[in-house]
Order: C-alpha cells, then sequence, then structure tokens
C-alpha cells in the first residue's frame, strides 16, 4: 500500500513538476529515489520545532499578519510594495486560509526543501554523492532552517532555471525578487547573461561587465533600496561590515579554477561564473553580498560539475575542505549555530 501511494504520489509530481523541466541525465527509477530522498528531507525540516530557530517570530508575524502588512504597504505606494516582497506575502495570504500561523511556516518550509532536493539531485545520478554534498552545506541548509523566504525564492528560481519553456521560465524567474528581494541582483545578472550571449561577447567581456556590475552595485545598492523605501536598507546601512576575507580568498581560488577550464566553459556557464565574479567585486563593500552570492549558490556548485580533467579533482578538493570548515564549528552549537539558544 505505501508503495503504491509513493508510485502514484511520483505520477502527480511528475505531471505538476517533472514534464515541464528539462530532462535529466537520470532513469525514472533514480528520479523516484530522488523525490523519495527529497520528501525525507522536506518532512525532517518541517517537522522541527517551529520555536527553536532564530527569526522563527517574525515568520509566524507574518502568517498571523500578512494581509495587514500587506495593506499597510499599498498605502505607502507601488515603489513600496515592488521593493517589500508583495509575492512572499501573498503566499502567506493564501496559506493562512487553510493552516494554523505554525502550519503556514510548515508548509513553507516543507514546498521549498521538497522542491530544491528534488531538482539539486536529479541533476545527474553519476554525482549523487556530492549533490547530497551540495544540499547539506550550511549555505544552502539555513535557507529551510532560518531564511525561509530565500528558501522559497531558491525553489522557484531552480524551477524557472530548469523549465523547458522560455515563458515558464522568464515568469518564475522574474516572481523571485517579490519573494525574497536578494535575486533582485540574481535576475539582473542572470539577464546581462542573457544579453551577452545573444550580442555573443567574448567571455573576457562578459567577466570585466559582470565585475563593473558589481562595482556599480557596491556603492548604489544601498542608496537606491533607501529610495523606493525597501525595509531593508536602513537595517543593512547600520551595520558595520565585519568579515575575515577568508571567504574571498575561497571563492577566488573557485573562480580561479573556473577560468583555467578556458573560454567555452565560461560562456557556458556565463551566469553562474557572472554570479562569482559579482559577489567577489562586492565582497567588502555592500552588507548584503553573502545573501545574494547564497541566492544563486547551488547554480555556482553545480557549474563546477562541468569541468574535466584535474580541474574537477581540484574542485572536489576545494569543495570538501569548505563543507569541512562550515561544519566543524557548528557541531557544538544548540540547533547546529541557528538554534534560539545562540542568541540569548
Amino acid at each position: 500500500m505505501v508503495t503504491e501511494n509513493i508510485v502514484l504520489f511520483h505520477r502527480v509530481f511528475f505531471i505538476v513538476v517533472d514534464a515541464n523541466i528539462y530532462q535529466f541525465n537520470s532513469t525514472p527509477r533514480y528520479a523516484c529515489g530522488c523525490l523519495i530522498l527529497a520528501l525525507i528531507f522536506a518532512f525532517a525540516l518541517a517537522s522541527l520545532p517551529v520555536d527553536a530557530f532564530v527569526d522563527r517570530d517574525n515568520y509566524l508575524r507574518y502568517a498571523s499578519s500578512a494581509a495587514e502588512i500587506f495593506a499597510r504597504g499599498f498605502g505607502e505606494g507601488p515603489a513600496y510594495i515592488v521593493t517589500n516582497e508583495p509575492v512572499w506575502l501573498l503566499i502567506n495570504v493564501m496559506l493562512s486560509f487553510f493552516c494554523e500561523d505554525e502550519d503556514v511556516v510548515r508548509m513553507v518550509v516543507f514546498i521549498s526543501s521538497l522542491l530544491s532536493a528534488y531538482l539539486l539531485l536529479r541533476v545527474d545520478s553519476k554525482f549523487f554523492f556530492i549533490l547530497l554534498l551540495f544540499l547539506i552545506l550550511p549555505q544552502v541548509l539555513k535557507n529551510y532552517v532560518v531564511h525561509l523566504r530565500q528558501g522559497l525564492a531558491v525553489a522557484v528560481f531552480l524551477l524557472g532555471w530548469f523549465s523547458r519553456g522560455g515563458a515558464a521560465r522568464n515568469v518564475l524567474i522574474l516572481l523571485t525578487p517579490f519573494i525574497h528581494a536578494s535575486f533582485f541582483f540574481v535576475v539582473v545578472i542572470y539577464y546581462c547573461s542573457v544579453v551577452f550571449a545573444l550580442l555573443r561577447f567574448s567571455s573576457g567581456l562578459r567577466v570585466a561587465l559582470f565585475a563593473l556590475a558589481g562595482g556599480t552595485a557596491a556603492f548604489s545598492a544601498l542608496w537606491l533600496a533607501s529610495s523606493l523605501g525597501a525595509r531593508q536598507a536602513e537595517a543593512y546601512s547600520q551595520n558595520d561590515l565585519d568579515i575575515s576575507g577568508l571567504g574571498f580568498i575561497y571563492w577566488s581560488a573557485i573562480a580561479t579554477v573556473y577560468f583555467l577550464q578556458g573560454k567555452t566553459f565560461l560562456k557556458e556557464n556565463s551566469f553562474q561564473v557572472g554570479m562569482l565574479v559579482f559577489y567577489l567585486a562586492v565582497y567588502f563593500f555592500l552588507p548584503v553580498s553573502g545573501r545574494i552570492f547564497e541566492s544563486a549558490l547551488i547554480l555556482v556548485l553545480l557549474s563546477g560539475l562541468r569541468l574535466t580533467s584535474w580541474r574537477r579533482a581540484l574542485y572536489y578538493l576545494l569543495f570538501c575542505f569548505y563543507f569541512i570548515m562550515q561544519w566543524l564549528p557548528r557541531l557544538s552549537q544548540p540547533g547546529f549555530g541557528w538554534g534560539v539558544e545562540n542568541y540569548i
């Protein structure tokens, strides 16, 4: 009976999701296995105590008061609404009709983690183990434990990225900034990469333009956000940049490996390379640089699987080192560093 239910669920899931995405390098049996694992992953995260992690009070407030927040923002004008994640608010409004506040939070966690895990694991059965490590990397996992808006936006962006149809892809991708504001930057980089490809710019020119976009954003993003009334602008403008520079060194090493793969790789992975270059350009200047980069991190990591020869081996070594160094300090912390106990 359980097996029959799983098969039925997979058929429904195929109609809704798989039929609209590119053919991955995997068999139907592997796809079913990915769905089962993604369901286990999503159920596990959605079953965690709602009040055990930081910022959950904020998400419970969205669940209970999204309609009032939206109406209050509507009075501030269209620019305020557009820059303050209206789709996220509307999703909370719709879910609140059917669920209690805590269940709204659980539904957001479940849906976003299910879609992200399934799409990521489906990419290629040959890389299952490394794909699983991508999924549980702290910078990815936190989107389904702490930064729930970002996690939902990542799931929608991945659906768009892997979509078969151009219209569906564009609609889904363009929705993401209205779920999480970091995607305003991601969407700009994405469409810049599309335009650069259409104009057949060289890989060197693309890199230079992405760096220029990063430099422009570094000195204008907070001012522009404040002018448009984005609620994040004041909070981030008051925060001093407290960074060690180790992230810059690590991702510069990854970028170097990507550059060494050659011009064809850089052109075929223009968006991912663009996100890397943009992140490095704003690293020391923009407080939200890490959040922006994490919104596209899954795709940046996936592009590394297209490396060849010693470059892929070096990429694996660099990633495994990063994975271990990210998890080691968290193992001794309550809630792996995301628990409310860390902030008392």
